[in-house]
């Protein structure tokens, strides 16, 4: 004889409870327990992030593990870099051997849904663009009819330009290959890429960086952010808070090296928010009061960050551009830390 539908229900939802119990640990309490916080990064270029002459990682991306680590973990030490790649990147997050990716991922709804990720914010705004030698006579994607154009397979990228090409009703051929070969010489006529991929490329893998121009267009919108996996609210909440933090923290004229005077002077309502003099939003996200304070103090705002490892004075000599704050006609902001 069966039991009541009302107690059967009753006691698979019990059940299915107590799996969840025994199944699910947040994000931040694992890493607390392990007492180091597993980042993916891609062994990149110097700027986003690569293994120094010192054997230590550093870029763009590595701040953004220190500056999660020093949050959660009281020291932007406590990183254990995983090296992840163009596939990885996501799987590694849904098995569990990352907690989180720093990496030049474009969000796309795509990817939230087929790797069941989600990109908590955004730290870079980029677009996709081309790259030629002067030798050739292109001066615009219109002389990219007839040529041909090199781009590194299964990723956007790739289906960005194929799309281009339609749309502009080109006969250009496409080869599957990275920016590498391109510049060694490869038969193809330009390589397309993001753009800071591309100045990243010229500043780093070119002998003759004089020889080689970037096309003025831009032709699609590169949206790029950490990426987690989508089942732990708490997590993405951390994440978008930390970089969110070093938003605000440039917009209020917080650094590393001043940090502590405003601290202990500033009656700005934010500014006490975020350093944890006042309000409870380290305690809304699991932390403590001065998760943010030790987020400035070891990597410091985001200007520091972008201009440390990207900006006009690295060889890469970027400029600030849509990843300017939205004072200065950007698109980065940081939601009010009230």
């Amino acid at each position: 004889m069966k039991a009541p539908l009302s107690l059967r229900t009753a006691v698979l939802s019990a059940s299915l409870l107590t799996l969840s119990s025994m199944t699910f640990a947040s994000t931040l309490s694992t890493v607390k327990e392990r007492g180091d916080l597993n980042c993916g990064v891609y062994p990149d270029d110097p700027g986003r992030s690569a293994i120094n002459e010192e054997g230590q990682w550093e870029g763009f991306y590595v701040d953004f593990c220190r500056a999660t680590a020093a949050a959660v973990l009281e020291n932007p030490d406590y990183v254990r870099y995983l090296e992840v790649g163009a596939t990885s990147r996501f799987t590694s997050l849904v098995e569990k051997s990352t907690d989180v990716v720093m990496f030049s991922s474009t969000w796309t709804l795509g990817r939230e849904n087929t790797y069941q990720v989600s990109f908590p914010t955004l730290y870079l705004f980029d677009g996709q663009g081309f790259v030629v030698r002067k030798s050739a006579g292109i001066d615009s994607v219109n002389d990219l009819d007839g040529k041909t154009v090199c781009v590194t397979g299964n990723t956007t990228t790739q289906r960005n330009l194929e799309d281009f090409i339609k749309a502009q009703g080109f006969d250009t051929e496409v080869v599957y290959t990275n920016g590498d070969q391109f510049f060694r010489g490869s038969v193809c006529d330009a390589y397309s890429a993001d753009r800071m991929n591309l100045a990243i490329n010229l500043a780093n893998r070119v002998e003759q960086k004089d020889d080689y121009k970037v096309l003025p267009e831009t032709f699609s919108r590169e949206p790029i952010g950490p990426t987690v996996r989508n089942d732990d609210d708490q997590w993405e909440r951390i994440i978008r808070s930390i970089v969110h933090a070093t938003f605000l923290a440039e917009e209020k004229g917080i650094t590393q090296a001043n940090v502590d005077q405003i601290k202990a002077s500033s009656k700005n309502v934010e500014v006490r928010n975020l350093l944890g003099e006042s309000g409870d939003i380290g305690e809304q996200l699991g932390l403590d009061p001065l998760w943010a304070y030790r987020v400035i103090k070891a990597v410091g705002n985001y200007s520091e960050i972008y201009d440390r490892h990207l900006g006009l004075d690295t060889p890469i000599g970027q400029e600030r551009g849509l990843n300017a704050l939205w004072r200065d006609g950007g698109l980065m902001f940081a939601p009010p830390f009230k």
